[in-house]
């Protein structure tokens, strides 16, 4: 059912078609629906919808502009295949599980129209939704399922499992993730200087944890945790 920012749900017509059942939003609902979407993308500045949109269609592995179900799947059988993973990998699991979590995370925050896949206009409408009343922006106050996705990210970045990612191993993830942005070791070196801040920080998990927070909520380009999610396109 939809979820209008006014709190009031609109009146929805259910016509059976043969098996199927059709919905059918009111249309000042959908009016208000768009509307209040839109305000809140409004509220982004480029750098918000840059690395929203980096999320959005590392997701959308089919490319068909939404993000569902079995892009999540396909995300999991991409690690499987990167790196060479059995089924019983505890990593592979600990993954899975995240993943189901956050699909479902995912559903409950952003599906504005309840039709079990995600658009890109629902993505962006999300950022203001998890940032709202949150005074102190910081790892301590990122949301559970976004956490534990920061460290399940970071053990498979940790090929080496020695507790810090170097230029290696973030060059071989993220070119794995994205073709269509491949990082050579020498970008990865750029980008964990940024990272790091020069190396005040080793990348351990601890600081990624960090750098996934400032991702989540930094709307400065400069900022520390600008290539979170590797490259950012402008």
């Amino acid at each position: 059912m939809l979820r209008a920012a006014s709190g009031i749900f609109p009146l929805m017509v259910r016509t059976a078609v043969g098996s199927h059942v059709r919905k059918l939003v009111s249309r000042p609902a959908a009016l208000t629906l768009v509307r209040t979407m839109t305000e809140k993308v409004e509220q982004l500045n480029e750098f918000q919808k840059s690395k929203l949109k980096r999320k959005f269609f590392l997701y959308d592995i089919d490319d068909d502009g939404f993000v569902e179900r079995e892009d999540y799947d396909n995300y999991i059988a991409k690690i499987k295949e990167a790196y060479d993973l059995s089924d019983d990998d505890p990593l592979l699991k600990a993954f899975e599980v995240e993943f189901e979590s956050h699909w479902q995370q995912m559903l409950n925050f952003m599906d504005e129209n309840a039709d079990g896949q995600l658009s890109l206009e629902e993505w962006l409408h999300y950022y203001p939704n998890i940032t709202a009343n949150v005074h102190a922006k910081n790892q301590d106050n990122l949301p559970t399922f976004l956490l534990t996705m920061a460290d399940t990210l970071f053990d498979l970045m940790d090929t080496k499992k020695d507790g810090v990612i170097d230029a290696e191993e973030y060059s071989e993830f993220w070119t794995k993730f994205d073709r269509r942005y491949p990082v050579d070791v020498a970008t990865a070196k750029e980008h964990l200087a940024h990272l790091t801040e020069n190396g005040k920080y080793d990348m351990d998990i601890y600081h990624y944890r960090a750098v996934y927070a400032d991702y989540t909520w930094s709307d400065d380009p400069d900022t520390f945790g600008r290539y979170a999610y590797g490259p950012i396109v402008l």
